[in-house]
């Protein structure tokens, strides 16, 4: 022997670090030249001193120390009694309730040297020695895994996970739970690294858990949250746990239902990196079980049909690995239930959960449906985009996988007994994606789609989603073809154009952020509708637009302009115009509006009716005698009745807005005004041509445009009312003054020579008067004004030559060097 044992062990033993420290390194340099039997002789003698220097009160000792030890240990062959030496002294140094080794190198180098330990004691079959040392062993780990270093954490888990590895289940099932509580505080930890550790730690042990006490449900109850850990390989750990206990554990079928939900998480994580690691691990887990399952499961794989309406790009699970989640399905209430969780996240992640769930099962869920239906239906409309997209998409999965006949009807009652948005979108998702839908299914949902509940409410995803699924039912009842009735394809056509009208009626003057997506798709199933009975969308309107009015309701209470049946009504009347068919059943909605509601609800309808009037000879497409009856009719009823003065703002403003409808009927109804007009409106002109409103009197004037022949004494009050306009305040109105009398249309009676030549020296007399205050107007700085009158007078001078010349003549007397009417004679021969 090379080494001097004596002086060796007096040199561990002094008090001088470099002393120490020089036996130290001489002992590791040995260690790489002696033989095992000359190493065991030395480390026999000296191991005692090397374990006491675990205690020096130097560092750089201690930490040598162990490295020392380390060496004789990996040299030599396993030894219980210095086994026991070492783990009994880790103990002393960790395993006390007060740690007594400060530094937290060292504190590692001793788990590392723990478990250096047990691979060595497991690789070379010596797996009774740890049993006997597992006291002292999971006493030194319990204090580790509390550590406040990470790595000691961490290389304690490796421990946990080696020593588990070689455990007999019985001997080590009563140091379990002493394991658990700490690693359940490493759940927790701000390291992602150290959860990783922690859940990998805890899979292992759940290996030898006794499935009679709830120590493995407690144990998965507290990782689940993991799988919304913001880490993805912290995610992918708790679904190589998942794997591990569905290959291992002895009572795994018992605990199933407990256990995939890490798997299925994984399978629908967001990061690509967690699914490829986990799938090809499910499907071996899949094919176990199959194994394990043969003479069953080889029976239904037989008859285990391709699902014609898959979703694309979805990979269908193996028949085993279905077969497992179809035996598990008492979960789904517990994954439903955390879809109503506060937290976003969780209701994400139970939703993304339930997709895996129903992805897997497929038809054997169905039966399911009615305990998840108002779950999914709720999450559909979940405030956060994200969680309701997910929702939408189980939806979808469930239509396309769910046997229809078994779910249709329990799809409808749950729509029908709640009206409302989240059961609307869950039941589109699923009906537009299922397969075999029947007539009378599509015609069942036409009728609730007209009921007021869902086509008359103000909320635009509502709206859309009733629009969508009038779309869906059209579509699907082309795939029907030649087997629908000819009286049902009318029911169908009837109730989708009522649904979709009333929709687009109510977003039409709406400030929400998506009524143009609204009208659009509105505008679409118009025309298909009106392809589909091979008519013009202006035919379906003439056809069924009565129906839609019909739902024009409670006019006759009082009423504002923010109401919905006046937003309907308002909305219908701008969609569909005016129109032969329905005229008489508008006006009476009208006038019921007139009667009851409040002066905006008012302004807001007669606002539509001038607008849409400005279409009437394109709208009413009807021969002239009938569509002048039509609007004589619509005149005297709707709007005549707000020509007579009343006091107050808001009669002044009706008078202001059925001025403004009969001058866009001036111009929408150009041949039928020139009739109504004179007879409905000549007698209140003259009031209203002085109204104190500027709107008023500006529609006044510009409906004189377009006014038609009037009776000499009808018109005479008339036309001297519009000549006062020349010196009216506003300049616009001077301007259409100047310009329409010109236009003033006199019918002389022709019976009487007497009273012809009267009615014509009349008129004559106002052409002179008129004239006159042209002239004398003209002399005004008013550029445009000047434009107007010179436009007038020249039409006035070709049919009164020798009247206009008089009128120019005396005015040009009465003025003193006006050079705009000596300017105006060269620019109009007519006056010389």
């Amino acid at each position: 022997m090379s080494l001097n044992m004596e002086e060796m062990c007096e040199n561990l033993q002094s008090g001088e670090r470099r002393t120490k420290l020089s036996a130290l390194i001489l002992l590791q340099d040995q260690c790489e030249k002696e033989s095992y039997a000359q190493l065991h002789d030395i480390f026999d003698e000296i191991y005692l001193h090397l374990l006491k220097c675990y205690s020096d009160r130097f560092e750089s000792v201690r930490e040598k120390a162990v490295q020392t030890v380390t060496e004789f240990v990996n040299k030599l062959p396993p030894n219980d009694f210095h086994l026991m030496n070492i783990v009994s002294t880790l103990v002393e140094r960790m395993g006390q309730q007060e740690t007594l080794e400060s530094s937290e190198e060292i504190r590692l180098l001793y788990i590392q040297k723990l478990l250096t330990l047990i691979q060595k004691y497991t690789v070379t079959g010596n797996k009774r020695s740890l049993q006997e040392c597992y006291t002292e062993i999971i006493s030194v780990l319990t204090k580790a895994l509390r550590d406040a270093y990470p790595a000691v954490q961490r290389e304690s888990c490796a421990c946990v996970v080696a020593l588990m590895n070689a455990a007999d289940t019985i001997a080590i099932q009563p140091f379990i739970e002493k394991l658990t509580k700490p690693l359940y505080g490493m759940l927790n930890h701000k390291h992602s690294l150290a959860r990783i550790s922690a859940v990998e730690a805890i899979g292992r042990l759940a290996l030898h858990v006794d499935p009679k006490n709830d120590t493995l449900s407690q144990l998965i109850m507290e990782v689940s949250p993991l799988l919304m850990d913001s880490m993805p390989l912290v995610r992918r750990e708790c679904g190589q746990l998942g794997i591990l206990l569905a290959l291992e554990l002895r009572d795994r079928y018992s605990f199933f239902d407990r256990i995939i939900p890490f798997i299925l998480c994984c399978l629908k994580d967001d990061s690509p990196e967690v699914v490829d690691f986990i799938r090809p691990q499910w499907i071996k887990c899949g094919k176990q079980y199959f194994d394990e399952n043969e003479a069953e499961l080889s029976k239904q794989e037989i008859g285990d049909l391709p699902v014609k309406n898959y979703p694309p790009d979805v990979e269908r699970p193996t028949i085993g690995c279905r077969a497992i989640v179809q035996r598990s399905l008492r979960l789904l209430s517990l994954i439903t239930r955390e879809s109503n969780d506060w937290k976003v996240n969780v209701r994400l992640h139970s939703l993304k959960l339930l997709y895996q769930f129903v992805l897997h099962a497929e038809a054997a869920m169905t039966a399911k449906f009615f305990e998840i239906y108002g779950d999914v239906a709720r999450a559909c409309r979940d405030p956060e985009a994200i969680v309701s997209t997910e929702a939408m998409k189980v939806a979808d999965l469930m239509g396309r996988l769910f046997s229809y006949d078994d779910w249709i009807e329990h799809g409808f009652d749950g729509l029908v007994k709640n009206t409302k948005e989240g059961y609307l979108k869950c039941f589109y998702h699923m009906f537009a994606a299922s397969l075999g839908s029947k007539i009378d299914d599509i015609i069942r949902v036409s009728e609730m789609l007209i009921s007021s509940e869902f086509s008359q409410t103000l909320k635009p995803e509502v709206q859309l989603y009733v629009l969508k699924l009038v779309e869906t039912i059209l579509s699907k009842s082309d795939e029907v073809g030649e087997q629908f009735e000819n009286d049902k394809n009318e029911k169908l056509v009837l109730n989708s154009y009522v649904a979709t009208i009333k929709v687009m009626a109510l977003s039409f003057d709406s400030e929400q952020t998506n009524v143009v997506e609204l009208q659009d798709l509105g505008q679409y199933i118009l025309t298909k509708l009106a392809e589909r009975q091979k008519i013009t969308v202006a035919a379906l309107h003439e056809n069924y637009f009565v129906n839609a009015l019909n739902y024009v309701d409670n006019l006759d209470a009082s009423l504002d302009d923010l109401t919905e049946p006046i937003i309907l009504l308002n909305g219908l009347i701008n969609i569909a115009k005016l129109r032969a068919t329905y005229l008489p059943d508008l006006q009476e909605k009208i006038i019921l509006v007139w009667e009851n509601c409040d002066d905006s609800a008012k302004v807001k309808i007669f606002t539509s009716i001038s607008v849409v009037m400005l279409q009437w000879t394109e709208t009413i497409n009807r021969q002239l005698c009938e569509s002048t009856e039509l609007l004589t009719n619509f005149v005297s009823s709707v709007i005549e009745r707000h020509l007579l003065w009343h006091a107050g703002a808001n009669a002044e403003a009706m008078r202001s807005m059925a001025m403004a409808t009969l001058c866009a009927m001036s111009q929408g109804a150009v041949e039928e005004a020139r009739i109504v007009l004179p007879a409905c409106v000549a007698k209140y002109l003259p009031s209203l041509l002085e109204d104190r409103s500027v709107a008023t009197r500006h529609y006044s004037v510009k409906c004189l445009f377009n006014f038609g022949e009037v009776d000499v004494e009808q018109l005479k009050p008339i036309a001297y009312a519009t000549l006062q306009r020349l010196d009216d305040p506003s300049a616009g109105i001077r301007e259409l003054a100047a310009m329409v009398i010109p236009k003033l249309s006199p019918k002389f009676n022709k019976s009487k020579s007497e009273k012809e030549d009267f009615e014509h020296e009349i008129w004559e007399t106002f052409i002179r008067k008129a004239l006159d205050m042209m002239f004398l107007h003209y002399e005004g700085p008013e550029v445009c004004l000047q434009k107007s009158i010179k436009a007038s007078i020249n039409l006035l001078a070709a049919k009164y030559p020798e009247i206009c010349k008089d009128s120019y003549k005396r005015t040009v007397a009465m003025s003193y060097n006006s050079l705009s009417l000596r300017e105006l004679q060269s620019e109009l021969p007519l006056l010389i």
